[in-house]
């Protein structure tokens, strides 16, 4: 929804979320002027009093005789009452002149109240009845003489030209005999009923009714006043909540000038017509409440809708009111009104102590419905009919739209003092963006921490060069122990460092190169980040010059750094790349030498593209590795383990074999090094023991129960805080014991972190995992590995049997290493046993097992092992 207050909590629903935006902001005044236009077209089209000529009276000053016993009144209109000399008939009904409210009769009323001249004398006097908002009051005299004389009628509906006198008032001149004089008046109203006559004189008369209206205008013009306050804001602000206020100040306004006959007075005195709005402009406050009250507090949903409820039967009783319709009379629109009031009032009440602008809003609602119930009160006769009790719904609603007024005021000058607050905040971020305006140019061309030239200026420098007309030279440095040296002293202090080191390195490129040097921004290095910096010279027609040339800056880089207590070295590394040879963009070239930098084997690489694709290839499969294995690019083959002698499959070792989409078969060899220095080897491992767990049950069908599964798993495994609880809840899911699983693990990856590998091995074996030490021999602490960790299996590596059958210095090499299996109760497997003569040779030693291409190649468990072709090559 749209908040119609700044800084207020807005309801949960919408009153007019659905409309196009400007017809929200107009909403409240297009339905203001919907509701005149239907009560003027409905009003003229009724049927208009006759119109009479007030006769001409002169005024009289002096005692006013007055109105004596209580006033009286039946349900008959004045002809009738006359016709059959009602007026002296008994079954009057009785009502105090004081208290003569009697309702909501919906029908003609005539009163009857006795006048009382004491003189022997006639007296001229001024009848006034305060009442302006009657539709018609025919009067007529009964003189003591029995003569019958009828006044003019009057009413709200009669042209100002009617009047006696030129006030809100009702007022007749009339002559009293001596003795009792009856008035007769006849009262017929759409609203409420009552007859407040008094007798006075014209200065009388004249004072009071010019003092009422005196302080009633002062009050209507505070309202208007506050109206025009609430329409300026809306139109600066656009807010539909404050247009619902104005809408309510409208309609009090207009209904309080049509019940102290101001508006007749004062405003449209030839249109008396404009009088009967008061039955529109009545409902439209209640209207203009419930629409208002989401605006200015949270409701709930509940709430929005019981409001709205009572906004439409606040609309039928506006399209109801000219049609004279007892069932929506102003009777029914008093008990819809009172309860509308009551409930928004409750509303206010429950966020009273938390919310500032709900006490406001209370005040206002209990002022209005104090007023209409001194009103209510008033016209049923429950209390006297005064100029207070008169206007009493007038002052409770001005006060209420008053107290509105300055709650909006205030919550409006809060939020003037925080847009002043944001004006400063404003003004002071303009003077701080202007700052970094100044420095715009700086940052957009150096780096933050060097205060080099940063990349995209070494590009706009290279990119100016034309590298087919100027060829040139372009070295990238890494400095492969910033990081570290940021670890050891604090990236503040490897800061200041590096901007010492690349500010002696910009004065040695300068001195040495001198013209070859290709300037940046007046520099002769850029600054790509902390770790990587570059400089560019022009080729020279003599290569061996321009060799040696770079064999100087790779001295003076492989130099220690002494800045203070300082002295390292920042392990550099520079790549070289050639323009236009290696690339005519300047992206490519830069590209070109970063490839080369990242070779640590020499302190100077000039780039070389096998390498680039080389690594290309590394980056693409290691991208590759997650998608591979979730799709059939990866699967697991099986390679038995056999008992020598007998030719019995002991256990299955799984590996993993890889199809790349665009590299074709790739070799474990080529790819899981780079996995594990990655850090993506856990999850292929994972993927592997869960593969390998799923094939168990068909492996078994095969081989027999017997049968244990091995697989390989890395240094990073073991280091892994979680993979023995991995391991073992991936076994437990396939119904499977850990004894079924054999670990393979090479010597390398035990001794990279011993300690780690130690305890991790402890706790699989605990589980009852076996574990094998996987390729013995081929490293370079052996028996340590084997004295150290907890075993199972000992395969000895593939080299041992080189040459075996014709060396016996190799023979006695392999008996001595079986022997310390044995004496460790090992079980030993050889590997690499492709050939009949060497299988029948190991036939010697017993409980040895063997693999190799001998017994079988690896094979799917979907495939024969014939599918694969013998000189095929596997790892």
């Amino acid at each position: 929804m749209d908040p119609s207050l700044p800084g207020q909590p807005v309801s949960k629903t919408d009153p007019a979320g659905r409309l196009p935006v400007w017809l929200q902001h107009s909403f409240p005044f297009v339905i203001l002027v919907f509701a005149l236009l239907y009560g003027l077209a409905t009003t003229f089209w009724q049927e208009q009093p006759t119109r009479q000529a007030f006769p001409a009276v002169s005024t009289f000053s002096g005692t006013a005789p007055g109105i004596t016993g209580r006033a009286e009144y039946r349900l008959q209109p004045l002809d009738t009452v006359l016709s059959e000399k009602r007026w002296q008939a008994n079954d009057w009904l009785s009502v105090d002149t004081r208290f003569s409210g009697i309702g909501y009769p919906y029908k003609s009323v005539t009163f009857r109240l006795e006048l009382e001249n004491p003189r022997a004398q006639t007296v001229a006097s001024q009848l006034t009845v305060p009442a302006p908002y009657l539709d018609h009051l025919k009067p007529a005299l009964i003189h003591p003489d029995g003569r019958v004389e009828r006044l003019p009628a009057m009413g709200d509906r009669y042209p100002f030209e009617q009047r006696y006198l030129a006030l809100p008032q009702w007022i007749w001149p009339v002559t009293l005999q001596p003795g009792t004089t009856i008035l007769l008046m006849e009262v017929r109203n759409h609203g409420p009923v009552m007859l407040p006559a008094t007798l006075s004189d014209s200065t009388e008369a004249l004072g009071k009714g010019t003092a009422i209206t005196a302080w009633k205008s002062f009050i209507t013009g505070l309202l208007v006043f506050a109206l025009l306050l609430n329409l300026i804001m809306v139109a600066k602000l656009r807010r539909p909540g404050l247009a619902w206020l104005s809408v309510l100040m409208i309609s009090v306004i207009y209904s309080q000038l049509v019940m102290d006959g101001l508006g007749l007075w004062l405003l449209w005195p030839a249109l008396p017509e404009l009088n009967a709005l008061l039955n529109i402009s009545l409902p439209l406050c209640l209207i203009a409440l419930c629409e208002f009250t989401p605006h200015f507090l949270r409701v709930e949903r509940v709430e929005a809708r019981l409001l709205r409820g009572f906004s439409l039967l606040a609309t039928l009783h506006l399209l109801a009111a000219p049609l004279d319709l007892h069932l929506f009379g102003q009777q029914a629109f008093l008990i819809t009104s009172a309860t509308g009031g009551l409930f928004i009032l409750v509303l206010n009440l429950r966020k009273f102590s938390n919310h500032v602008y709900a006490r406001y809003y209370a005040l206002s609602v209990l002022a209005i419905l104090l007023g209409a119930v001194v009103s209510s009160l008033r016209t049923v006769g429950w209390l006297p009919v005064n100029v207070m009790t008169d206007s009493a719904f007038f002052l409770g609603a001005a006060a209420g739209s008053l107290i509105l007024t300055s709650g909006v005021s205030k919550l409006l000058l809060n939020e003037r003092r925080k847009r002043m607050s944001s004006d400063i905040q404003v003004r002071k971020e303009q003077n701080l963006r202007a700052s970094i305006e100044r420095d715009y140019d700086r940052l957009l061309k150096t780096h933050r921490v060097t205060g080099k030239p940063n990349r995209p200026m070494l590009e706009d420098t290279l990119g100016a060069v034309d590298c087919h007309q100027t060829p040139y030279t372009l070295c990238m440095i890494r400095l492969a122990r910033f990081n570290e040296v940021e670890q050891a002293l604090g990236y503040r202090a490897a800061e200041e460092l590096l901007k010492q080191y690349l500010r002696h390195l910009n004065r040695f490129l300068k001195k040495n190169l001198g013209d070859q040097l290709i300037m940046i921004n007046g520099y002769g290095i850029a600054t790509l980040d902390t770790v990587n910096h570059a400089f560019a010279l022009l080729r020279d027609p003599d290569e061996n010059q321009e060799r040696e040339r770079l064999l100087t800056i790779n001295r003076w880089l492989s130099e220690s750094f002494r800045e203070g207590r300082f002295s390292f070295s920042w392990a550099p590394s520079v790549g070289v790349a050639n323009a236009p040879e290696h690339g005519t963009e300047t992206a490519d070239v830069l590209a070109c030498a970063g490839f080369a930098s990242l070779d640590e084997s020499m302190p100077l690489v000039i780039y070389d593209p096998s390498i680039a694709e080389w690594q290309y290839r590394q980056q693409i499969l290691m991208l590759d590795v997650e998608q591979a294995l979730q799709s059939d690019e990866m699967w697991l083959e099986y390679q038995p383990k056999v008992h020598i002698r007998d030719g019995r499959v002991g256990s299955v070792e799984a590996l993993i074999r890889w199809q790349h989409p665009e590299f074709g078969r790739v070799a474990p060899g080529q790819w899981i090094p780079l996995a594990e220095e990655v850090g993506i080897i856990h999850t292929v491992t994972l993927w592997v023991l869960e593969r390998a767990c799923q094939d168990s049950h068909r492996l078994y069908a095969e081989y027999g129960h017997t049968v244990c599964v091995a697989v390989n798993i890395s240094a990073m495994d073991l280091a892994h805080r979680l993979f023995a609880e991995e391991a073992g809840a991936i076994v437990r899911r396939h119904k499977l014991e850990p004894s079924d699983i054999c670990l393979e693990i090479t010597e390398t990856a035990m001794m990279t972190d011993p300690e780690t590998a130690r305890a991790t091995i402890r706790t699989l074996s605990a589980m009852g995992f076996r574990i094998a030490l996987d390729d013995f021999g081929s490293g370079h602490s052996s028996l340590g590995a084997l004295a150290q960790f907890t075993l199972d299996e000992l395969k000895i590596d593939r080299s041992f049997l080189d040459g075996v059958l014709d060396y016996p210095s190799r023979q006695n090499v392999l008996r001595a290493t079986l022997e310390i299996g044995i004496a460790l109760d090992l079980e030993v497997v050889v590997e690499g046993v492709e050939d009949q003569a060497v299988a029948l040779w190991l036939h010697q030693f017993p409980g040895l097992q063997g693999q190799g291409y001998y017994w079988g190649r690896p094979f799917r468990l979907d495939q024969s092992q014939r599918q694969w072709p013998r000189d095929e090559v596997y790892t």
